[in-house]
């Protein structure tokens, strides 16, 4: 028991210690999103407004963005089964940002996933693809968004 209670606070104090900081907080941003105007995809420029909104009044920001956001979703059968129906499906995000009508840079993630006989489920399981997707491709840009700050 006496070792545990040491191990654990072992554990507490190392990683109290380690430096850690998170890489996407807002503080030590260099850089502040003025404008911003979404094209495409619906659901997935939702996503990406409401990750962005803390980007968006910094005071101290060395660098000013106005970008341009175009989102394209894209959903096709890769297999099916003997009957003609589909097991299998492949959908694609690309989301094209433009930085101050100068930069332009395209990101992509691609998933594939298995047919399901509930199509509620079904359902959910894309809206919670596009979300996770969207989520990877916004971390990408911000990390973009910072090495050209």
């Amino acid at each position: 028991m006496i070792k545990k209670i040491l191990f654990l606070f072992f554990i507490i104090i190392f990683f109290n210690n380690c430096g850690y900081t998170p890489i996407y907080s807002k503080k030590n941003q260099s850089f502040e999103i003025v404008e911003i105007e979404y094209f495409g995809e619906k659901k997935v420029n939702k996503i990406l407004s409401n990750k962005i909104k803390i980007y968006k009044n910094n005071p101290e920001a060395i660098k000013k963005f106005n970008i341009f956001i175009n989102s394209k979703s894209t959903k096709a059968t890769i297999t099916k089964d003997k009957k003609g129906n589909p097991t299998q499906f492949s959908m694609g995000i690309s989301i094209t940002l433009k930085i101050n009508n100068e930069i332009e840079k395209t990101f992509l993630e691609n998933s594939t996933y298995d047919n399901s006989e509930d199509k509620f489920d079904l359902r959910k399981y894309e809206d919670n693809l596009i979300q996770n997707m969207t989520e990877k491709i916004f971390s990408e840009m911000i990390l973009f968004l910072q090495t050209n700050s």
